[in-house]
């Protein structure tokens, strides 16, 4: 599969989907062109994490400026690894912009049918989930980390899409975007047997037994199984090859250091 994310300028784009609609923004940053220092040296865009916050929001900045999307137009979400969904609104504009906690609270999921709206979730190795639907004009992110993953992130919302915002599984489009890889993942039953639990098909070929109860886990691979059994075809779904662990030039990674920034992914349907 071609990488669907192409770096421009310090950020990750989804071209594929961008050159399709001029007015759609969909991409994930980096660590790279960013104010912060020590730890969270580069472009990091959380608050919760221990950075100051005049470094967090300049670095929130240089993302709206590379976009041409003021702040006031963003919602974050206070994320805290539900598969919970939130419909937002111009109402929420602003959410999270400048606290974490002012973010919309205790949610992963964000969509929107509006325009000029910039939705955003948080990461570093979690993975994060993207959906768009061109003829309803609607777009959406989601955070799903391996409890986010294994309890259904990918499976709340798209069903959220189909039976409340009533579209159909083949008129959405899936990217699955930059999160820790496979080959660097490492788990313990406590997630594979979370994992056993799934009712989607091929959920066995989602991880690889190593032995003493030790595991690699692949959670890219079970978010788009996950999208195709709620009906999305394979050709509407795009995955990347990045890993947030091995590809440290560009990314921070929790697993490798426990105090380290965060990584955003964001997507905007301009007028």
């Amino acid at each position: 599969m071609k990488e669907p994310f192409i770096l421009k300028e310090n950020l990750l784009f989804i071209e594929s989907w961008m050159n399709k609609n001029e007015n759609l923004i969909a991409g994930f940053t980096t660590i790279k062109g960013g104010t912060s220092i020590d730890k969270f040296e580069g472009l990091n865009i959380a608050y919760h994490v221990g950075d100051e916050p005049e470094a967090v929001l300049k670095n929130r900045q240089v993302v709206a400026d590379a976009i041409e999307m003021p702040l006031e137009k963003w919602v974050f979400a206070e994320q805290m690894h539900t598969t919970a969904v939130h419909k937002v609104t111009s109402a929420d504009l602003g959410a999270g912009v400048h606290s974490f906690e002012s973010g919309i609270k205790a949610t992963d999921g964000l969509y929107t049918t509006e325009k000029d709206v910039v939705l955003a979730t948080f990461y570093a190795d979690c993975t994060p989930l993207y959906f768009y639907a061109p003829k309803h004009e609607l777009i959406g992110v989601a955070h799903a980390g391996w409890r986010g993953t294994v309890d259904g992130m990918m499976h709340e919302m798209l069903r959220t899409l189909k039976e409340v915002e009533q579209i159909d599984a083949t008129d959405i489009y899936v990217a699955i975007g930059p999160c820790i890889g496979r080959d660097a993942y490492r788990v313990d039953d406590t997630v594979i047997n979370e994992v056993k639990k799934s009712k989607v098909e091929g959920w066995d070929e989602t991880f690889i037994e190593l032995g003493n109860g030790q595991y690699k886990f692949d959670p890219k691979l079970l978010n788009y199984k996950q999208a195709i059994h709620e009906g999305v075809p394979a050709e509407n779904i795009v995955m990347t090859s990045y890993c947030t662990y091995t590809d440290e030039d560009l990314f921070y990674s929790f697993r490798k250091n426990n105090q380290t920034g965060r990584m955003m992914n964001f997507m905007c349907l301009k007028k």
